[in-house]
């Protein structure tokens, strides 16, 4: 038997009500929310319980900043978060909210299925062992650097 600890996205983005339906139903917990592109969209979804599990996409809602309001809002509300896919900025998020109980981590592939690109920009993303990302205290601001060591694989157009 399985037990998903959630349902990602099961309908279109924008059918907030059918969200809402899904939840109410109790079958399996259901989330979204990485297509939502403020802090206002994310907390209609909070607000209309349309997410057992909330999972904003930091680069879409406005940032860090806008990431932290909503984190805010969804622990008010005692509804988890964890931010659509891996990178450096969300993993900062989730260590320092409560109710941020995991964070996605994508491993680094040579096949490309289009999430790649922060990775050929910056340098520094931590490596999962046995399941666990350790952030550096000792580096300054989220702990990455930009890099330019595959710029040679893309070509620039003007």
């Amino acid at each position: 038997k399985y037990e998903p600890r959630w349902l990602e996205e099961p309908v279109i983005a924008d059918d907030i009500a059918g969200y809402a339906e899904l939840n109410a139903m109790n079958i399996v917990p259901i989330s979204g929310g990485e297509h939502e592109f403020s802090v206002m969209g994310c907390a209609d979804l909070i607000n209309r319980r349309a997410v057992s599990v909330l999972q904003y996409d930091t680069n879409r809602v406005g940032g860090i900043t806008a990431a932290q309001k909503i984190n805010a809002i969804a622990e008010a509300a005692q509804i988890p978060v964890i931010p659509h896919a891996g990178q450096m900025h969300n993993y900062h998020l989730t260590m320092a909210n409560t109710n941020c109980m995991i964070s996605e981590y994508f491993p680094v592939f040579d096949v490309e299925v289009g999430n790649e690109l922060f990775y050929y920009i910056f340098e520094g993303d931590p490596e999962a062992v046995d399941g666990y990302l350790q952030l550096d205290d000792d580096l300054p601001g989220l702990g990455i650097t930009i890099t330019d060591k595959h710029l040679k694989h893309f070509e620039i157009i003007e």
